[in-house]
């Protein structure tokens, strides 16, 4: 047993191999998540609530993703990568936000669409910044106390710095 972990599920979720049906089981959850936000929160008079509130979730959930679980977690890094790739990329949406405002645009609609914009950027910006901090002070408390196993001589790390096993 890894932690909670049997070995075997250890071994497979530490493959490289695991990435891509982990990005799509991820991604499922994530659009669907989000599919269900729109349902709960639609646009209030114009404006695109659910895709402000998804987006600004979501960047600071990556920076909490990025800066503390892939870095000082013994989670397996395909694991972490499909959290952002499949579950937070699914969650958040560019598209959305690029279709509503090009929609406020068409629509005449010019101080809504500089509104969202503008929220839409210093909050998400704000947000992300806010998840690096989180996870900056959640850092020390954790290594504090819990010893992190030394790397293993038959994995080497991704470019984030995440040890896969080989």
């Amino acid at each position: 047993m890894h932690g909670n972990i049997p070995d075997a599920v250890d071994h497979v979720l530490r493959s490289p191999r695991s990435l891509a049906p982990l990005v799509l089981v991820m991604g499922f959850l994530g659009a669907t998540a989000r599919y269900a936000l729109e349902m709960l929160l639609p646009a209030q008079c114009g404006f695109p609530v659910a895709t402000l509130a998804v987006n600004i979730f979501g960047c600071f959930t990556l920076e909490i993703l990025n800066q503390f679980v892939a870095r000082r977690t013994s989670l397996p890094a395909p694991l972490v990568k499909s959290m952002g790739i499949g579950l937070i990329g699914a969650f958040t949406t560019i598209a959305a936000l690029s279709t509503e405002n090009l929609a406020l645009l068409q629509q005449g609609r010019f101080g809504m669409f500089a509104l969202y914009l503008g929220i839409t950027v210093l909050a998400t910006f704000g947000a992300a910044y806010a998840g690096k901090r989180a996870a900056d002070a959640m850092g020390p408390r954790y290594s504090a106390h819990h010893q992190l196993a030394a790397p293993q001589a038959n994995s080497h790390q991704n470019e984030d710095g995440a040890q896969w096993a080989r």
